[in-house]
């Protein structure tokens, strides 16, 4: 189902406190009448012509404060420099949230592709009322008028600015369906107009999570039960005698301190002696335990989630025939700032700040944790520093609503690094058996893929779980694929591109590996594969001219690529990469090629597909998350490790315009990195990995070298 605006309705000024013009509008099947559900587009014109678009969504650094803006004002014909945004959060039925798809929730890359032509309306409603108002004030036809620039200018009355129409056009209708501008037209989408938000981030006034600061706050640190499903049974012996803090709370799966300062707390936080009640079967799980039950499981048949032609008998009568198997870890999403929330909850109302991807969830928790109603409980969304989907859950927002309910006063939970990397959301583990058969003519004819790992959905057939791994990308006549769900007892969360980031490595390897088989040139064999994708070739060909592949601009490098759609975004990348004689794995240099529709501000695309290939080039080399009874080994940056800036490659990035329909950016970079640094480490040493991280690859070498 397409969201579509089925309602604009005008917001009075007395609502929301502004004055001038305010226009909002629904997205998805809200009630048809009133104002009183889910307005998720908001605009202000004020008197002083100030247009400020009121952004629902999350800022985490992908740069919609500045994308969204950018997609009103092309069609109000606004001043780009009088434009300027604000976040909106939840706050009884003025809300920004909602229920239908990703409305709601800040994810999937679905932002702007989702919100681009709610927006355009929304901005061009608001130009044609202001034109109206024109009107009716200089008593002349509205089609001699012409909006630009924030100001409305007719041959011989002159111009007038928005700002003086505002209240005028603040009293008329809303038109029902306003006339939207020729792509042609545009003279703001497309450009790469400085982010709004920078100068606020240069010159330190952005209000992160961690920033917050509320008259009379205490801050808390928690400590949580370190095997997964753990309950403190000690809680009622503890005390703060004899120590800084205030308070000690019961939270689900341990406690928080309250202190007067985020140290105090932590630190006795550290020193209480916790017991906890240990289910058995989480008490004894560890890493072996995991992978013995995803080889068990990959016998089972599982869910089908495609079948193509006769799969099996093309397989048995290929001349080549080739099978792997390939395993990726449980994966952190270590952001950059730990989960953090500041409450302030009374017996009349609650309000809280609070870095998210999904304010109204967070209203959602409030409520279930106070017993208020939506209209006494206000949600203020800050800056994220990263989200990558960790921050779509909402637990530590339960514990700073527990924690300041106890105490009378506002709190701020913050998690220390330890707490953040051991009680985790992870990218789920997962393995994944291939089969592969060429034929003659050195074309696929036959793909059968099983996947196995648990379920985000909780389904059998998990369309998260799968993505990625079917269909492929290339024109194969016989295929199946099925999904077998594998409960694990880890919690598990959204990640970055969700299920393309394995199967992005599992499908791309494969194809790498058929390439090899059929002792063709990898790129030349994936581009016979999609003779008849127009997109997906020319995104293929113009990474091959960046990267001028094949011949490596490093002596002793090598070139791999992997391509992978994702969401209607075509992506392509090739990682030129060097192994020395210890094992060591160097990424000289990344090109990447990205055709995703109509792009809004090319500066963001590139910025966030180097953001992502970092992301996943991190997760490639360096990232696993492992299990020793029922614990997570790993505490902080020194044995979960991320991508420093000496070590990170210089990326090349091409935008195609390709006139399709937008997509996606967000998550796209990250699924083809490490099939194409893997895919390079072969052509290089002619050592296959069919395991990540790369990090164990050289381990492997290291200890092959010690035992010689």
């Amino acid at each position: 189902m397409e969201l579509t605006v089925t309602r604009r309705t005008f917001l009075t000024t007395t609502v929301l406190g502004l004055t001038g013009l305010t226009l909002g509008c629904r997205i998805g099947p809200w009630p048809p009448d009133g104002i009183s559900s889910n307005l998720t587009v908001w605009i202000n014109i004020s008197d002083d012509t100030q247009v400020t678009i009121m952004v629902s969504k999350a800022e985490m650094g992908q740069g919609v404060s500045t994308a969204l803006p950018m997609i009103v004002a092309e069609e109000l014909e606004a001043d780009w420099a009088k434009v300027r945004f604000e976040f909106r959060g939840e706050m009884g039925d003025y809300a920004i949230g909602g229920g239908f798809g990703m409305t709601g929730i800040t994810g999937g890359s679905t932002s702007v592709s989702t919100l681009f032509e709610p927006l355009r309306e929304v901005g061009a409603a608001a130009k044609e009322m202001l034109l109206s108002a024109c009107a009716q004030r200089w008593q002349v036809n509205p089609k001699s008028l012409t909006a630009k620039n924030s100001f409305i200018t007719h041959p011989t009355r002159g111009s007038i600015s928005y700002g003086k129409l505002a209240e005028e056009a603040s009293l008329l209708p809303v038109p029902e369906k306003p006339q939207l501008k020729d792509a042609a037209e545009f003279t703001l989408i497309g450009k790469p107009l400085p982010r709004l938000d920078s100068p606020d981030h240069i010159e330190g006034r952005s209000v992160f999570g961690t920033d917050v600061k509320v008259p009379e706050m205490l801050y808390a640190a928690v400590r949580q039960s370190p095997v997964f499903g753990g309950e403190v049974t000690n809680f009622d012996s503890l005390t703060v005698e004899g120590t800084s803090a205030e308070a000690i709370v019961e939270i689900p799966g341990g406690i928080a301190v309250v202190a007067r300062s985020w140290w105090e707390a932590e630190k006795v936080a550290r020193s209480l002696d916790l017991n906890f009640d240990i289910p058995e079967d989480m008490e004894a799980l560890n890493d072996d335990d995991i992978s013995q039950q995803l080889t068990q499981d990959l016998d089972k048949s599982g869910a089908q989630i495609r079948l193509v032609g006769n799969p099996v008998f093309a397989m048995e009568t290929a001349p080549v025939q080739i099978k792997a198997l390939y395993e990726v870890p449980f994966l952190a999403h270590a952001t950059m700032e730990s989960m953090t929330c500041t409450a302030n909850v009374t017996p009349e109302s609650c309000e809280v700040w609070v870095p998210t991807q999904r304010a109204s969830g967070v209203q959602a928790v409030t409520r279930g944790n106070t017993g208020l109603d939506a209209a006494l409980i206000k949600v203020n969304p800050t800056y994220l520093g990263g989200g990558f989907g960790r921050k779509v859950e909402s637990e530590y927002v339960a514990q700073a609503v527990l924690a300041s309910r106890a105490v009378g006063k506002p709190v701020k939970v913050i998690w220390s690094r330890e707490e953040d990397i051991q009680h985790d959301y992870y990218r789920p583990v997962f393995l994944a058996e291939l089969k592969g058969g060429i034929d003659n003519n050195k074309k696929i004819t036959s793909w059968i893929g099983k996947s196995v790992g648990p379920s985000l959905m909780g389904g059998r057939l998990d369309f998260m779980a799968t993505a990625g791994f079917s269909p492929i990308p290339y024109d194969v006549q016989n295929m199946s694929a099925h999904y077998v769900k594998s409960n694990i007892g880890v919690p598990i969360g959204w990640w970055r591109s969700v299920g393309s980031s394995q199967n992005g490595f599992f499908v791309e390897s494969f194809a790498d590996e058929l390439a090899d088989a059929a002792g063709e040139d990898p790129l030349e064999f994936r581009s016979g594969q999609l003779k008849d994708f127009a997109r997906s070739l020319d995104v293929l060909e113009r990474v091959a001219t960046m990267a001028n592949w094949g011949q490596p601009r490093v002596p002793g490098a090598a070139h791999g690529v992997a391509f992978v759609p994702h969401g209607g975004t075509k992506l392509a990348q090739i990682a030129e990469v060097s192994v020395d004689s210890g094992g060591e794995v160097t990424v000289h240099k990344v090109y990447c090629a990205i055709d995703c529709g109509d792009v809004v501000n090319p500066d963001i695309v590139r910025a966030q597909v180097e953001g992502a290939i970092i992301f996943g080039l991190t997760a490639a080399l360096y990232g696993k998350i492992t299990i020793a009874d029922g614990r997570v080994q790993q505490s902080n940056f020194h044995d979960y490790p991320l991508l420093t800036m000496k070590d990170a490659p210089p990326i090349d990035t091409e935008i195609i315009i390709s006139g399709a329909r937008r997509s996606g950016v967000g998550e796209g970079g990250v699924p083809p990195i490490a099939p194409a640094v893997t895919n390079a480490i072969f052509a290089a040493t002619g050592q296959r990995i069919r395991k990540l991280p790369i990090l164990n690859f050289r381990e492997r070498l290291i200890n092959d070298f010690n035992n010689i």
